[in-house]
């Protein structure tokens, strides 16, 4: 890489020397922990859906090969590229490889590039399609041998290639990526009707390609490493490698915006999707208001609990953080300044001498505004008829890779009328390019301008605006920016307009030619003081930053081992006295919506019977629920024992009577608790209060997820301020209820008496799912039986417990049963 593209921090012409520099260390003193310290041994594992490079087969004496990964501008001309050669021979045949900088995404690379700097890193990515040098034809025909000549050639600069199979391929990126993803992420809903087959098609190519990665990463990965997996093209990536390496610092930065939980819900893969997501550690967003719809997303569509910091799944901390993406300000600087872009510059200016220039340059996409952009400019020319034949709109128009020849031919049309109705013979008030353009002319183009107008109808960042204000260190000239740009809530001394109000960007227009310069540069200073130290570079050494201080945070890396089934049997066959407890909802039978619904399994049922029918074993059930529902559910399991409601009543096995722990407890704070619940049931459609003997219950389970939640939390605020203090009862907070109970009466306390009664155990084995049940396991933590007690968590690996194994699931739990039991074997 070329040192003016190292130096991302520095000084940059026409900068303010007193301005500070923000820099990665400097901020991680805001961050939740202190960065300091921070282990950083280990690479970075850099994941994007394609390498930097396109890759090109010719046939010459000299192969081609990039020596560094420049910072381009946002949309690089397919042009002049930067290229050394080197005498390289590929293979027998003597075909040649070259490499090519691969056009957009220019930030993104930039950043990776600054942490490659400091940290050991790989780059791992898809090849993109081959092409011929002078055909430009795709090259189909790559063989294991050319693959393993691409491999050795890429592994020189740290990149790790995959290759993927032509249709594979096709199918995710045009298929699933472009034409389900984007569009629903872009708030564009899908205008054609189908029956599906084509969408399914492309959801098992997009797993297999997903699959892929997180295999390849997996191969690559070395304890110590941190991965960081870039865009939408991966989302699954991150769970399939929590299942591959539990161990491994996972993070994933989202580019594009996220939509609101209304529209991501009609994503028939919603569920999918967000839980690959979820399997990271930290996720990134452009904005707090993207970062917002997706917590809203986990907590509607998969019902997690979650704050505006992340979510919690399922004990799993997926972080979330908000980081702008910058460009690499130092290099543009430099590009500026080169003498052909000065040369331009001066030709532009002798072209429209006299003519006010607004410059607009944009993809041929529909979200990027074009369309409403030639409408406000010709409403600008109605309103404001003395700067006619004194404005010219240059709009320069890039080609993508998707068909949008009727969105050209419209924008061409509109381009014909304006032209038409205020032009003359002697002067254009549009002129309209579809075509890249060299780089030279693009920084020309922003270093000439008198306004730059970007009006996107949804737009993840525009960088453009960036590199904007980077060219206008001379002029300071104003820029119009879209509200609906994710550069909107960091370039504040922008003008801000709704590109549907054509009147309003028309009037912004005016207001913009006829600033002052006192104004103009003011608000410059201020955005070229943000674009300057919100870089690439920054945003990059950031996210890894935030990756880093979550992993050392002590529960992110306590992680329970998966139950060892041999291991648990051969312990459960040497003893001679065994002791077991379990919890019942989500433990031996799932969660459901409905308290009601949670019937006992067959098997789980039969697997009981066997092991209570072993007079070595003595089985409890220890549950939250009442005595009436355990009876209904699991009286029929003959010496079983039961303990209700968190161990407040306890019936002993072959017994028929049931002890009333709280019998000598004043229960009178029911009442107080029972008023203060429906109040909240009133304000809550579908929650509800289930009473208990010795306990009170509030569930929301069925309300909405975010104002349940926020209830609950009102509700809990509420109890503790009004009742605690001079009541002698404990608020739980369980999953998705609030309950109300005597003090000193838990699940724990109950394990603790039936331990001192059964002195001579030597094995024992508890299971549960939530935060009552950790009182149980705390009460194991000193057991007698050392290797031979076996508390078991359902939920992830990452979970913070006390429990010494986990299971995933409530399924688990009753496969665990079944070992024990005889009826099922080890698989």
């Amino acid at each position: 890489m070329s040192t003016d593209m190292q130096q991302t921090h520095g000084s940059v012409e026409g900068s303010s020397a007193a301005t500070t520099i923000l820099t990665p260390d400097r901020v991680a003193k805001f961050l939740p922990l202190s960065a300091k310290g921070i282990n950083s041994d280990g690479r970075i594992i850099h994941v994007t859906h394609q390498i930097p490079f396109n890759i090109i087969r010719k046939q010459k004496e000299y192969m081609v090969v990039a020596e560094s990964l420049p910072s381009p501008p946002s949309t690089p001309p397919r042009g002049k590229q930067e290229t050394t050669e080197i005498s390289v021979e590929a293979n027998s045949a003597k075909e040649q490889w070259l490499f090519v900088h691969r056009r957009g995404h220019s930030a993104m690379y930039s950043g990776i590039q600054s942490v490659s700097q400091e940290r050991e890193s790989i780059h791992i990515g898809w090849t993109g399609n081959i092409h011929e040098q002078h055909t430009k034809r795709v090259v189909n025909d790559i063989n294991d041998e050319d693959k393993t000549t691409l491999t050795k050639l890429l592994e020189e600069k740290s990149i790790v290639p995959i290759f993927l199979d032509k249709q594979q391929s096709h199918n995710h990126y045009e298929g699933y990526c472009k034409s389900t993803l984007w569009p629903l992420f872009h708030y564009l809903t899908w205008s054609k009707a189908s029956d599906g087959r084509d969408e399914k098609v492309n959801w098992v190519d997009y797993v297999a390609v997903n699959t892929q990665f997180a295999q390849c990463i997996a191969s690559q990965y070395r304890q110590g490493d941190k991965i960081w997996i870039q865009d939408y093209h991966l989302l699954l990536v991150p769970e399939l490698l929590r299942a591959l390496i539990p161990e491994a610092p996972i993070g994933l930065f989202f580019h594009v915006p996220f939509p609101s939980s209304e529209l991501f819900r009609c994503l028939s893969t919603r569920k999918q999707i967000l839980s690959g997501l979820l399997g990271a550690d930290l996720i990134g967003f452009q904005t707090f208001s993207y970062a917002r719809h997706f917590i809203s997303s986990c907590t509607r569509v998969l019902g997690h609990e979650s704050t505006p910091l992340g979510v919690n799944a399922a004990g799993h901390i997926a972080s979330v953080c908000t980081i702008p993406i910058g460009i690499n300000a130092q290099h543009v600087d430099v590009l500026r300044n080169s003498p052909g872009v000065i040369a331009k510059v001066e030709s532009i200016r002798e072209t429209y001498k006299g003519k006010k220039i607004i410059v607009g340059r944009d993809k041929l996409d529909v979200t990027k505004g074009v369309i409403q952009k030639l409408t406000a400019f010709e409403k600008f020319l109605e309103m404001y008829p003395q700067w006619r034949d004194k404005v010219v709109l240059i709009q320069v128009t890039t080609p993508t890779h998707s068909n949008n020849s009727g969105l050209e031919s419209k924008i061409s049309e509109q381009v014909s009328h304006i032209n038409n109705t205020y032009g003359t013979f002697e002067f254009l008030p549009i002129h309209y390019y579809h075509q890249d353009v060299d780089p030279e002319q693009y920084y020309a183009l922003l270093s000439v301008a008198d306004l730059a107008l970007i009006t996107s109808v949804r737009d993840g960042m525009n960088t453009t605006s960036l590199e904007y204000i980077i060219c206008q260190q001379e002029r300071k000239s104003p820029l119009i920016l879209s509200e609906f740009t994710g550069m909107a809530g960091s370039l504040s001394a922008a003008m801000m307009v709704n590109p549907w109000n054509f009147a309003g960007v028309a009037k912004a227009i005016d207001t913009a030619l006829s600033m002052p310069l006192e104004d103009k540069i003011t608000r410059h200073t201020q955005l070229f003081a943000h674009v300057k130290n919100n870089t690439s570079e920054f945003w990059a050494q950031s996210f890894v930053k935030q990756l880093q201080v979550i992993r050392e945070q002590p529960f992110q890396f306590s992680r329970t081992p998966l139950l060892n089934y041999q291991q648990l049997k051969a312990d459960y066959d040497k003893a001679n006295k065994r002791i077991m407890f379990f919890d019942y909802d989500g433990t031996l039978t799932p969660i459901v919506s409905v308290p009601s619904a949670a019937l006992p399994p067959k098997d789980m049922s039969e697997y009981l019977q066997i092991l209570c029918d072993d007079p070595k074993n003595e089985i409890w059930v220890i549950s939250g629920r009442d005595q009436e529902t355990l009876e209904k559910w699991l009286g029929g399991i003959r010496n079983l024992g039961f303990s209700a409601e968190h161990g407040c009543f306890m019936k002993q096995p072959n017994s028929d009577n049931w002890i009333n722990m709280l019998e000598d407890v004043d229960m009178s704070w029911k009442n107080d608790v029972l008023k203060i619940f429906d109040y909240y049931t009133e304000r809550t459609q579908g929650s509800f209060v289930e009473h208990k003997k010795s306990s009170i219950t509030w569930h929301y389970r069925q309300a909405d997820p975010q104002y349940g939640l926020f209830q609950a939390q009102e509700c809990q605020n509420h109890l503790e301020n009004a009742l605690l203090s001079k009541l002698p009862v404990e608020v739980m907070v369980g999953k998705k209820n609030l309950e109300v109970r005597p003090l000193a009466i838990n699940k724990g306390e109950i394990v603790k008496r039936l331990l001192a009664l059964n002195p001579e155990v030597d094995f024992i084995a508890c299971a549960g799912d939530d935060k009552t049940d950790e009182d149980m396991f705390r009460a194991l933590c000193a057991s007698p039986v050392g290797d031979s007690c076996y508390a078991i968590t359902v939920g992830p690996s990452d979970k913070k417990t006390l429990a010494n194994w986990h299971v995933e699931n409530s399924e688990d739990i009753v496969q665990a049963l079944g070992l024990m039991a005889g009826a099922v074997n080890d698989e």
